[in-house]
């Protein structure tokens, strides 16, 4: 019988992870790492390397969900740690391998850690209690265009919730979605189905390298935020629902308006 340990990296790199989960990953015969949910900072992996003493084993989304790395070094009874950007379970790919483990008889545990999640709202000053479905926006390509996303922030509106919105990310492509791009996805689909997601003057919050030590956060409306400049990857979105509590118009008052910039998105640093 094996035993396999999801480790929550946290937001950016080894320097996030707690004592806790170095000790266990020194304790593994193996360690893998994934990052197609997530990115973590460059060169991470080889300075998570230099404090285990052990290679650390990539894999990318065709490893995971085929989980057939991971479930071979758990029959051969070994102590196998996944390491995931983030917190471990938040995507289902991760959850359904931990139930595959467990239907191979195989022992599992978990190191929970910092995620998007929770901390985008709450860098913003929006209180987690508001906040309704939380919805991915992926690249659009020819011939797709997703309307499941934009239904989602629909319903959040008209609940007058908050709503996070992800953006895709294909570090394989050195792509990612930035936030004015998402937002300029999110106007030509408002004006496709007209359900008062982006309204005009909309206020929004974009977010950028949450966790880092240079995060950015602005808050305006959004045809301003969709042409502001906020840097490298990664960023995030916040539709606030209205009306805010006294003390999230506070906080969101207190963040700068988007800095003027050409539009962005592209290459990961």
């Amino acid at each position: 019988m094996g035993e396999l340990c999801f480790v929550g990296l946290g937001l950016r790199d080894e320097r996030d992870l707690s004592l806790r989960a170095l000790e266990t990953l020194r304790g593994c015969h193996r360690v893998f790492l994934e990052e197609y949910t997530s990115r973590s900072t460059p060169g991470t992996v080889e300075r998570l390397e230099a404090l285990l003493g052990r290679p650390v084993e990539l894999l990318d989304r065709a490893d995971v969900e085929a989980e057939t790395p991971i479930l071979s070094a758990l029959a051969a009874q070994e102590k196998v740690a996944l390491v995931v950007v983030g917190e471990p379970f938040a995507a289902t790919t991760h959850v359904s391998l931990r139930l595959a483990a467990q239907d191979h008889g195989h022992r599992w545990k978990v190191l929970h850690n910092a995620s998007i999640l929770t901390a985008g709202p709450s860098l913003a000053g929006l209180s987690l209690y508001k906040f309704g479905r939380t919805c991915s926006l992926p690249t659009p390509h020819e011939n797709y265009r997703p309307r499941s996303p934009y239904e989602v922030l629909a319903q959040n509106t008209r609940a007058g919730s908050h709503s996070l919105v992800l953006l895709d990310l294909d570090p394989g492509a050195s792509r990612y979605l930035s936030a004015p791009e998402a937002l300029r996805l999110l106007a030509s689909l408002e004006t496709e189905w007209h359900e008062g997601v982006l309204p005009p003057g909309r206020r929004v919050v974009a977010l950028a390298r949450v966790g880092s030590d240079d995060p950015q956060v602005v808050v305006g409306p959004w045809e301003e935020v969709s042409r502001a400049d906020l840097g490298p990857p990664l960023h995030a979105l916040i539709l606030p629902g209205e009306p805010l509590h006294f003390i999230e118009e506070d906080a969101l008052s207190r963040w700068p308006r988007a800095p003027p910039g050409p539009p962005v998105g592209g290459a990961l640093p």
